[in-house]
């Protein structure tokens, strides 16, 4: 009978753990050399998880909470690098064979996924008029292209607003996301489970 009520429990907690609810907040800027990325999770009304990078040419600021509770903090001068060490995933070693899963996959999350705003906008610059022309014409294509299945296929409260400026006869590159979205663990849960399941299947 112990046995069953622990059972019971863990059962309960599944079903729940399924069906909760993720709000996502994602916040990112560039301007001039300065660099900041924000990103709020929370569950219900609960701020579950935070991450923030900050980073000046003179220095950075890098934090992550978790309910809170500060788990990395890094500030300073000196520069965060990346290891040179390649990094390889054993099991996700996933190659160009796999982009069709991967976008099926992006399609399934997306199914169930709500975005209450997507807003860009982009600011970039080329001395030359010719080719500043030519890359804004290009930005508009890809990022287009890159939406279209995103607004098919999640639920848009709003229409997803997107701006890019040319500036002419200078160098410059500045940009502002906000992206707010929910989506639910369970969705997650099951369609990864379905994904590394077709990777393993090769």
């Amino acid at each position: 009978m112990k046995y069953l009520s622990v059972v019971f429990i863990i059962l309960i907690f599944l079903i729940l753990l399924y069906f909760l609810p993720l709000k996502i907040k994602i916040k990112a800027n560039k301007e001039e050399k300065n660099i900041s990325l924000e990103i709020v999770t929370n569950i219900f009304f609960v701020n579950f998880l935070t991450f923030k990078l900050q980073k000046e040419p003179e220095k950075e600021e890098l934090y992550f909470k978790i309910f809170g509770i500060q788990i990395l903090k890094s500030a300073g001068t000196k520069k965060l690098e990346r290891t040179k060490k390649e990094r390889k995933f054993s099991t996700l070693d996933i190659g160009y064979k796999d982009f069709f899963k991967i976008i099926e996959f992006l399609k399934d999350v997306l199914k169930d996924t709500i975005v209450y705003k997507f807003y860009l906008n982009l600011k970039i610059g080329l001395e030359d008029a010719a080719w500043t022309a030519i890359l804004n014409g290009s930005l508009w294509g890809i990022i287009y292209t890159a939406l279209m299945p995103i607004y098919n296929n999640a639920t848009f409260t709003n229409a997803p607003e997107v701006y890019i400026t040319p500036y002419y006869g200078q160098n410059k590159l500045e940009g502002n996301l906000i992206c707010i979205f929910k989506i639910t663990c369970g969705n997650i849960i099951i369609n990864g489970i379905k994904f590394l399941g077709s990777l393993n299947g090769r």
